[in-house]
């Protein structure tokens, strides 16, 4: 007997869609995950094949060499994917697809043999030794199946960067929500959001500028600044799972994870309207981060909002202390000491609630901050009354996980 199959909520359905697109390991298990959760009916699809091509537009979700796509190939079947599943998801025609399942490239000799006519009773027998049913012939006057249509064309939006240019963008099928966050990267919050992507800063460590360059079919300007029009409607739109309704860490949502929201560069008007569509839904408690803080002062600043500012070197702690002595109306003002890249002295850190110590992310030992670095920062933030989050790449040196009592109200 076959399992029961259990599809998954709009939600469930969305969030994988989205980790499909941009993460950059383990989508061969998503795309096993979302076809045996029939996320295609989740989201109002209905076939797998529309799925694929609206979720990803005429992009594959494998970027694979040659030489590898047999292994996944073969995998996906092993998963319970069909033939014609596996074709949607690669791109691949379904002869394509046969040919690597058997572990070939081209040629005759790849080919099915064909079913022989020897007839034992039951069907035909062919030169495998299987038995395969005799399909029957169609009554007279009734018409042969007709094929499947082609996939559609995408809607396509046009997306503006911060010159002014103009990006094709495929326009998604689903109403925008929330992305969950997995992992240890963003340790403080459940969820992201991008209505902006791209950043000008350049800096080395960079992690959003490495997916953003992976994977060129969710980021068609690359690491240019976008505004993603599109995405405003999340915060009304996203809905917390009801077992997890009185969690806290549940309400905070990340804007512009791959993104400085406040960056030189950027727009007031996009500013403006991702404020509005936060002040319309005031229910999040929206976590803002930024490398410059003095655009802080004058905005509508959402009741619930933690408001941030990244410091990496010590020329950026002037701008920060200068900054958080002005601003007003947030729930949270914190500060963001990650990566940690050089020992770094602060006059004053009593008008921060909360301090989040990192190492850079992907780290290895390298690049770890140094713990006396790390010690002295935390020792001075909590004789300040600030509460303190060591990340987990840093960790292994001791346990700091405290968020202040504001982020509650």
């Amino acid at each position: 007997m076959s399992a029961e199959i259990v599809q998954a909520t709009a939600h469930e359905a969305k969030v994988r869609a989205e980790r499909i697109r941009v993460t950059m390991e383990d989508v061969k298990e998503l795309v096993v995950q979302a076809y045996q959760s029939r996320d295609w009916a989740a989201l109002g699809y209905e076939s797998w094949d529309s799925y694929c091509a609206g979720e990803f537009a005429s992009s594959t979700m494998f970027q694979l060499p040659r030489e590898e796509r047999p292994q996944t190939v073969r995998s996906l079947r092993d998963s319970g994917l069909s033939l014609r599943a596996i074709a949607s998801a690669t791109n691949q025609s379904h002869t394509q697809i046969r040919r690597d399942l058997q572990g070939g490239t081209s040629g005759r000799e790849n080919v099915p043999p064909p079913i022989q006519t020897a007839n034992n009773g039951n069907g035909r027998q062919g030169i495998d030794g299987k038995v395969y049913p005799i399909r029957p012939l169609l009554p007279p006057g009734v018409p042969p199946a007709v094929p499947p249509a082609l996939k559609p064309e995408p809607v396509m939006l046009t997306l503006r960067t911060h010159t002014g240019g103009e990006v094709p963008y495929p326009q998604p099928q689903a109403r925008a929500t929330f992305n969950q966050t997995d992992g240890d990267g963003i340790s403080w919050a459940k969820w992201s959001w991008n209505p902006v992507t791209g950043c000008l800063h350049g800096c080395d460590y960079c992690y959003a500028r490495d997916i953003a360059n992976r994977w060129p079919n969710a980021y068609p300007a690359g690491f240019t600044p976008l505004f993603h029009h599109e995405r405003l409607d999340a915060p009304a739109n996203t809905v917390i799972p009801a077992a997890c309704r009185d969690d806290e860490e549940w309400r905070r949502v990340f804007v512009c994870s791959m993104a400085d929201l406040y960056g030189r560069w950027v727009p007031e008007d996009w500013i403006e309207q991702v404020h509005a569509s936060m002040l319309a839904s005031p229910q999040w408690q929206y976590i803002l981060l930024t490398k410059f803080p003095d655009r802080y002062p004058g905005l509508a600043i959402p009741p619930g909002a933690w408001v941030g500012t990244s410091v990496d070197e010590q020329k950026r702690v002037r701008i920060a202390e200068r900054a958080f002595r002005q601003i007003e109306g947030a729930a949270v003002k914190w500060l963001s000491l990650e990566p940690l890249l050089e020992p770094l002295e602060f006059e004053d850190l009593s008008m921060f609630d909360w301090v989040v110590i990192g190492a850079q992310t992907p780290n290895s030992a390298a690049t770890d901050p140094d713990p006396e670095w790390v010690m002295r920062l935390t020792l001075q933030a909590k004789e300040a009354g600030c509460k303190v989050h060591w990340k987990p790449n840093i960790r292994k040196l001791m346990w700091f996980d405290e968020y202040p009592a504001g982020g509650n109200s």
